[in-house]
């Protein structure tokens, strides 16, 4: 049914809302590198051991290569204060105020719409739990980076923040309006290589904060999506 999809979307805006406030009042995130290493082995896990290997058909390669560019030219162009540099709470030398207004929003509110987008190709090609955990697991943390660099343009910062969430929401929605009549392989393997690149572009961040035990976190993350696929 169209609710389960919903339900995680709206899930994922509650909880991306909830680091945002966490954000907002300064309550530090413990243990945040450890976490963003387990979700990111676990986005890998997802594309490498359950999306691409049920995407395979002739061809199959070019949606999952797509994937992987539209997330590149995002956070190559769009992104301001990229990720996998380092979290935007910590940046210092912050550029002019429009950047940080307008486009930081707007490439955020990009990585959430295509988070709904993903929701609903999980719905409408029958994946389920493993590709919604995946979405879940790193609303907290993207709230929270969300919110830090925009503390400091906006009156209440939260107000963007609520809007940038609900993309999740949007993109869903859109997702299965649009993509039904779309071979569920194709967008199999087009979010294979939206989560493949995705991992690419943000885990480096990981090394630079936290390079003694990220690979084990990673690597437990990868380990519980082969757990999940087993079943």
């Amino acid at each position: 049914m169209d609710e389960i999809p919903i339900f995680v979307a709206i899930l994922s805006f509650v909880i991306m809302c909830i680091g945002e406030i966490l954000a907002y009042y300064s309550v530090s995130l413990k243990y945040k590198y450890e976490f963003e290493a387990i979700s990111f082995g676990f986005i890998f896990g997802v594309a490498t051991l359950i999306l691409i290997p049920k995407s395979f058909f002739k061809g199959f390669a070019i949606p999952v290569i797509l994937g992987m560019v539209i997330v590149y030219l995002i956070e190559k162009y769009l992104a301001y204060c990229p990720l996998s540099k380092k979290y935007c709470v910590e940046c210092n030398g912050l550029e002019e105020n429009l950047k940080i207004k307008i486009i930081y929003p707007i490439s955020f509110f990009i990585h959430t719409f295509i988070d709904g987008l993903i929701i609903a190709v999980s719905y409408i090609s029958n994946i389920g739990f493993p590709l919604y955990l995946a979405i879940l697991m790193h609303k907290l943390p993207a709230g929270f980076v969300l919110i830090s660099p925009l503390k400091g343009v906006y009156k209440n910062p939260l107000y963007p923040g609520i809007f940038v969430s609900f993309g999740t929401v949007l993109g869903t929605i859109i997702g299965l309006i649009t993509l039904k009549n779309i071979s569920p392989k194709v967008l199999l393997a087009f979010s294979g290589g939206v989560f493949l690149g995705a991992f690419l572009m943000l885990v480096p961040h990981i090394y630079e904060h936290k390079k003694e035990k990220s690979f084990l976190y990673i690597l437990l993350g990868y380990i519980l999506v082969g757990i999940i696929s087993l079943h």
